[in-house]
């Protein structure tokens, strides 16, 4: 028979709280928070570390990146030529400076626009903000499936007008119709309206050529993303290669 008593006081003799000892975080005791005492004795609660490290691993669930975030970081850009340093240059200024802003990057197959969008939105997650990543040619079908059904139709293209970032990866990419471009207004318009989103939108296509397929959507995407528009293109741009 386990002597109970002996076992509780042995947990004390090694500086272990036998009332702590069955929660995952004995900081906080797993409610996500700790509370302490002011100078005048005011409580004042703060996250514990254990609830950042959970927010930011559902976060990082939540927006889809998973597989790419650990790869494709700032420091992992290579920079070799002076147009690559120069687009990292822009990625960490859009990261301190996004309010109010969105990023293009366009041109170029295997120019690395991927790679920054992801390290920005990993930045931005770090800083506690939720992120939802798009690709535009794996998920508008299933989106244009839904156009009949109203209540689907609004909950799919909902979030995405809504999600504080939002990244739209390979925009426009293959084929596009008539369809394709209600959507591309309907939810870049929403975000146009609403300053505290952030878009993030990489395409090998230039601003130029969005402005010539559709002029509303364009401008939209071109005002947004002065300052912060990563265009690349010409020959030897494609890193895949090297």
């Amino acid at each position: 028979m386990v002597d109970v008593t002996a076992v509780l006081e042995n947990l004390r003799k090694n500086g272990i709280s036998p009332e702590k000892s069955y929660f995952e975080c004995p900081d906080c005791e797993d409610r996500g928070y700790t509370v302490t005492r002011s100078a005048t004795g005011e409580l004042m609660t703060r996250s514990c570390p254990c609830q950042i490290r959970k927010d930011n691993q559902r976060r990082i669930e939540q927006s889809g990146l998973a597989g790419l975030l650990e790869s494709c970081t700032l420091e992992t850009y290579q920079t070799a030529e002076t147009w690559q340093k120069q687009a990292k240059q822009m990625a960490e200024a859009y990261i301190t400076g996004w309010r109010g802003k969105w990023f293009y990057a366009g041109g170029n197959p295997g120019s690395g626009k991927t790679h920054l969008c992801t390290a920005i939105c990993g930045k931005l997650m770090e800083a506690g903000l939720p992120v939802r990543y798009m690709q535009w040619r794996a998920d508008i079908p299933s989106i244009k499936a839904k156009v009949n059904d109203a209540e689907l139709y609004a909950d799919a293209v909902g979030k995405l007008k809504t999600i504080r970032v939002l990244y739209i990866d390979d925009f426009l990419k293959g084929n596009v119709t008539e369809a394709d471009r209600n959507i591309a207004f309907e939810i870049l318009n929403a975000r146009y309206i609403k300053p505290e989103c952030a878009t993030i939108i990489s395409s090998e296509r230039t601003i130029g050529q969005i402005l010539d397929w559709d002029e509303a959507i364009g401008s939209r995407i071109a005002e947004r993303s002065k300052g912060f528009t990563m265009s690349v293109t010409g020959s030897g741009k494609n890193w895949r290669l090297r």
